[in-house]
């Protein structure tokens, strides 16, 4: 597990609402003046088996963090507050976490860097910057591309895997 529940449950939730939007965008015609609609907060719990409460908490950060929007009353809800091109995993992982993968010692020292390194110190200081770079360069519309809503969840399309040698 890279990251904290708090960002598993944003992350999945916005991947949802970026691929509803996205599904939104190619059913539209020209002349519609539907802008992509609310979802319910609760629909998004149900699909991915997460408390409603803890989820409702990370959609004010997402909403404080100008990721999404929301709102009451009959046709409420949250929605992505723009374009999910613009928008990448380590804006949503941030806006609810603190990253500390990204800064802290792998296997838990206080003091851990090229001047006091730990044994993986270094081997982890690859990994943690491929993962920083994946996250940073990202966005919710590349990854929701090719996905598809299987009980509620996306799933991404099987690849090809290449023959053994």
């Amino acid at each position: 597990m890279i990251f904290s529940r708090a960002s598993e449950y944003a992350i999945q939730a916005m991947l949802y609402l970026a691929k509803r939007w996205l599904d939104e965008d190619k059913s539209k015609d020209a002349s519609s003046r539907i802008r992509h609609r609310y979802i319910q907060t609760k629909e998004i719990a149900d699909a991915h088996n997460m408390p409603y409460y803890f989820l409702a908490k990370l959609v004010q950060d997402l909403t404080h963090a100008g990721l999404v929007t929301s709102t009451k009353g009959p046709g409420g809800g949250i929605r992505l507050a723009r374009d999910p091109n613009e928008i990448t995993v380590l804006d949503v992982a941030r806006s609810v976490d603190n990253l500390q993968y990204v800064t802290d010692c792998v296997i838990g020292y206080e003091k851990c860097s090229p001047d006091h390194p730990c044994p993986l110190h270094y081997d982890w200081e690859k990994i943690r910057q491929r993962i920083f770079d994946i996250i940073r360069d990202k966005t919710l519309a590349e990854l929701v591309k090719d996905a598809t809503f299987v009980d509620g969840r996306l799933m991404a399309q099987h690849r090809e895997s290449s023959p053994s040698r």
